[in-house]
């Protein structure tokens, strides 16, 4: 009898130790969107000068159930330098082009660890458009994304749809 007791209490500390540790360490986790826990996207512009244009600046999110828009002038960037006497002006970052940085915040909406997120660029001069996808992490911090301007003519010589896109939403075909 003292057997059984000790087992059947040995059995409920066991289920009870187990059922805590898996709630503790696998909770549901999303951004909730109250209070601190606000989903971010940080975006980064790299390239920016007034030869592209004025941008617009996309951020979606939940299937584009939420999204947020921002339009940048590019006046304040100075356009890059066709002195070819010069040295090489890096492609990644020429030092004569501006960055902008660009945060996003969506209060009150949920966004599951996990979920997708869209971050897009559009030069108001030719009207290309550059996007990256995301998905957001579940540690309880700001998403980054960094999107280069010098992308939008190298991917549309080397073929690579999978980044860019035409203004009308399709992909762009190689020549």
């Amino acid at each position: 009898m003292a057997t059984t007791i000790v087992f059947t209490i040995s059995i409920t500390g066991l289920l009870t130790t187990t059922t805590t540790t898996t709630t503790t360490i696998n909770p549901v986790q999303a951004e909730s969107g109250k209070g601190a826990d606000v989903f971010k996207v940080i975006m980064t512009i790299f390239g920016v000068d007034k030869s592209k244009g004025d941008l617009v600046a996309v951020v979606t999110v939940n299937s584009g159930e939420a999204s947020k828009v921002k339009m940048f002038e590019s006046e304040a960037f100075p356009s890059l330098s066709t002195n070819l006497s010069s040295p090489a002006p890096s492609t990644v970052n020429p030092p004569t082009a501006g960055i902008i940085e660009y945060v996003a915040t969506f209060p009150n909406v949920t966004v599951n660890s996990g979920a997708e997120y869209k971050a897009c660029v559009v030069t108001t001069k030719d009207l290309d458009l550059i996007c990256k996808t995301g998905h957001n992490s579940p540690a309880s911090r700001p998403e980054f994304t960094d999107i280069s301007l010098a992308e939008m003519a190298t991917s549309r010589t080397s073929g690579n749809a999978d980044t860019v896109e035409s203004a009308s939403g399709g992909e762009e075909e190689e020549d």
